[in-house]
Order: structure tokens, then C-alpha cells, then sequence
């Protein structure tokens, strides 16, 4: 069988193109050299996140507010949310690139506009103006996200570890033609998008691969092993100019001229020393862009089963959050909840067994329905066997020996997936033989 390596669209391909994410990730900037933490750093939790306030200044003669956090917890921090209180009678203005703000009373709360991801161990230094020209040091200051859920989630909001490995393993057949994880894949694929990198395809051209570097810089130097630290100024480059147009980057050239990107990438990952934080930013960027979010969208929708969820996570990956978005809406319409009325389950009596059906047809024919996608629409069928057969908690072993035209007809094209048997804790093997069947 012909072995294909199906790269994935991110996330402003397709269903948001033109929208521009900055590309201001991992640990987006550090504490100078030698700066003291301010005297009443405070740490606060955020549920399985926690931070410290390293520095609270306000200067009034420059009308300039710096605040600085650090991610001191054991997951990235995405997009976050921070709120302050100012003296009675201030008023904050004037929004920072990547923040906007609203005021009620003395509070002032910023959100983001575009993606940000701030690493394990790295610090975020965010800066703000007021009205007011006398210093004053910001109270009641919080960093809140997401991506923070408590110590022990609620249940049904995420995949248990086992579940969130088959869940990988599957979507990275789709992407590597394996189970396993690809964190040092690197190529030009001439897709428009630059260098695709990574077990998630982090791209240099839309605003994902320099979030991965931006976070291994907050945690290895480039005298201390960093390939990747060299390419920092032609990715900046490349991304202002991603950032500007609101265009997919296809060129690679200030890249190429700094050294060999793609060898570097593979190195960063299969040198011993280095191995271990390069493969933990790949995660952490992955999870915080991809897995969390669609996770939270399916608490929203009250979906509960694990198959559920590993569907839309590939539609994450494969679409980018705004694309999957974009096809639970529509599958929530063409079961008659046209009001996105949410959680959709129970809603008109809706079940999740009706709804995944419905939104894997959807899904099934946005691929079908494009020249580029029409070739990965196997990856599709591979949920709807899951569902015909009832594997709802991902607790029996699964194999994606199955095509779009063993579920939906003949008019769909064959993908040439490689079949592989994933096991319920996440292990895999390639069977000797098998029947392509939809049930």
C-alpha cells in the first residue's frame, strides 16, 4: 500500500484565512538578566497553573505600568487573561499590541486579541498606561487562562492520560503515517506555508513554529545547545511580515541564509541534551493552541465520550480551532439547533451518538468538497467506525482499516493511509493482515 505523509492546514488555513495570530508564544519576554523579584511577590494559583508577580511597578511620569509573571506550574499558560486594580479616579488606555481591555470601577481587565502561550518556568512581562501621572503600584492583581483548569478536572472536560494517547496516535497516522509522535520531522512541503515542523506541523509561515521556538529560547540558550536560537531575527521577520499581510508566509529564504532550519529542527530534538525541552515546548504549544481549547468547546457542548473528543481534536489539528468551530456550528444547524443553543446534548433531544455522526458527515465533506483536503478524507471514516461500533470510551483496540468509501459510497478517493492497530493504552503495532470494512 502506498505509504502517505498527509501534512496538516493550520490554523488560519482555510476557514480563517487572512485572520492574523501573533506569533508571541512561549515565555513571549523574560526577566532582564539579574532582575530581583519585587519584595511582595506573590504566588497565586490558577487551578493546575500557578504564577508569581515578579515585578508591579507604575511610573507616573512616563505613564507606563509594567507588570511581570512567571508560569512557576506544570503546564503552559495560554492566552492569558490579566486584571488589576488602579487608584480611584485612573483610567487605563491606550492597548499594548495583542491586548485589549475593558474598566469597570477600579478594574481593569486585558484579554488577548491573538495567540500567546507562556511556557513552564518562563516569565511574561506585560505593560500597560493610565490617565494618571503619579506612580502607584497596581492591587489585586490576576493572571487567569483556560488552559488552567483545577488539579482535578471536572469530569467529562478532557481525555484520561491513556485516552489523550490513542487520541495522538491516531491523528499523528493521519499526519506521519505512524502512531508515534514526529517531534523531529521538518520540511518544505510547498504548501505556501514555509518550513512544516513537528509532531503538530508547526509551520514558519503562520505563526505556530515561532511560538515553539520562542519557548525553547525561555528555556535553553544558544550557548547552552539551542540550534534554533540563530533563526530568532528570521522568524521575527517572517512573522511581522505573516502579521502585516495577514497571508500564509511561503518564503524561507531569510532561513535558509542563516543555516540549515530543517537539520537543526531534527537535531534539537535527537541530541540527548536537548531532547527533553525541545520535545516539552512542541507539547505545551500543542496542547495550548489545540487540545485545551477544543476541549473546553466540548464541555461547552456537554459532549462526555472520549471518541467525541478525540474527533474534534483532530479537527483541531487538521482545521485549526476556528475550522472546527466552524463545522460543530454546522452540524449543531443541521440537527436543528440553528440557535447554537449550548450544551447541545439533550437539547431537542439530541444525542451524542446523532450529533458525532452529523458532525463527521460535515467534517467528511468539507475535505471532500477541496482540491487540496479531498485526499485526507479517510481520516474521517476512521472515527465513524469507532462510533458504529460503539468504542465510545476508546477502551478497545482500534485499527483505522477503513475508508471513506467503505462508510459513505465509492466516490470518494482512498487516502493510502497505513493500517495500524493502536492499543487502548496508547501502543501500536502494524497488523499482518486486514479487511478494509466501515463496521
Amino acid at each position: 500500500m502506498e505509504t502517505r505523509r498527509s501534512r496538516t492546514w493550520w490554523v488560519q488555513r482555510f476557514f480563517a484565512v487572512g485572520l492574523a495570530v501573533a506569533a508571541v508564544g512561549c515565555g513571549a519576554a523574560q526577566e532582564a538578566d539579574g532582575a530581583q523579584a519585587a519584595p511582595d511577590a506573590e504566588e497565586q494559583a490558577l487551578g493546575a497553573c500557578t504564577h508569581s508577580i515578579t515585578t508591579n511597578t507604575y511610573v507616573g511620569v512616563d505613564y507606563w505600568g509594567t507588570l511581570v509573571f512567571k508560569n512557576t506550574g506544570t503546564v503552559a499558560i495560554a492566552n492569558p487573561q490579566i486584571s488589576i486594580d488602579v487608584p480611584s479616579g485612573v483610567t487605563c488606555d491606550d492597548d499594548q499590541p495583542g491586548w485589549t481591555h475593558t474598566q469597570s470601577s477600579r478594574t481593569c481587565t486585558f484579554t488577548r486579541t491573538s495567540a500567546l502561550t507562556v511556557a513552564v518556568n518562563a516569565s511574561y512581562t506585560f505593560n500597560y498606561s493610565t490617565t494618571s501621572n503619579t506612580s502607584f503600584t497596581a492591587t489585586n492583581v490576576k493572571v487567569q487562562s483556560d488552559s488552567c483548569g483545577g488539579t482535578t478536572p471536572p469530569p467529562g472536560t478532557g481525555l484520561t492520560a491513556n485516552q489523550k494517547k490513542v487520541s495522538e496516535a491516531l491523528t499523528s497516522i493521519w499526519e506521519n503515517d505512524t502512531p508515534t509522535l514526529d517531534y523531529a520531522y521538518s520540511e518544505n512541503i510547498d504548501d505556501g506555508r514555509g518550513y512544516t515542523s513537528g509532531r503538530a506541523g508547526f509551520c514558519t509561515g503562520t505563526g505556530d513554529a515561532i511560538q515553539v521556538v520562542q519557548c525553547y529560547r525561555a528555556l535553553r540558550t544558544e550557548a547552552n545547545g539551542n540550534r534554533l536560537a540563530k533563526y530568532w531575527n528570521a522568524l521575527t521577520v517572517i512573522n511581522n511580515r505573516f502579521l502585516s499581510t495577514g497571508e500564509s508566509q511561503a518564503s524561507t529564504a531569510e532561513l535558509d541564509a542563516v543555516g540549515n532550519w530543517t537539520a537543526d529542527w531534527a537535531a534539537s530534538f535527537n541530541t540527548a541534551a536537548t531532547k527533553a525541552d525541545f520535545k516539552l515546548c512542541q507539547d505545551q504549544v500543542s496542547d495550548a493552541l489545540y487540545y485545551t481549547p477544543i476541549m473546553n468547546e466540548a464541555t461547552r457542548w456537554g459532549f462526555t465520550q472520549a471518541l467525541t473528543k478525540a474527533a474534534l481534536y483532530d479537527a483541531a489539528i487538521n482545521h485549526g480551532e476556528s475550522g472546527a468551530k466552524a463545522i460543530i456550528r454546522s452540524a449543531n444547524t443541521a440537527l436543528g439547533n440553528s440557535g447554537q443553543v449550548a450544551p447541545v446534548i439533550g437539547y431537542n433531544g439530541i444525542t451524542e451518538n446523532a450529533w458525532l455522526q452529523k458532525f463527521l458527515e460535515k467534517r467528511r465533506d468539507v475535505l471532500a468538497g477541496d482540491s487540496t483536503w479531498v485526499d485526507a478524507v479517510d481520516r474521517v471514516a476512521a472515527y465513524e467506525k469507532q462510533r458504529r461500533l460503539g468504542n465510545w470510551s476508546l477502551g478497545t483496540a482500534l485499527r483505522n482499516d477503513v475508508r471513506a468509501r467503505d462508510c459513505w459510497g465509492t466516490t470518494y478517493p482512498s487516502s493510502g493511509y497505513t493500517v495500524r492497530l493502536i492499543n487502548p493504552d496508547g501502543t501500536w503495532s502494524t497488523p499482518g493482515s486486514y479487511t478494509y470494512a466501515c463496521q
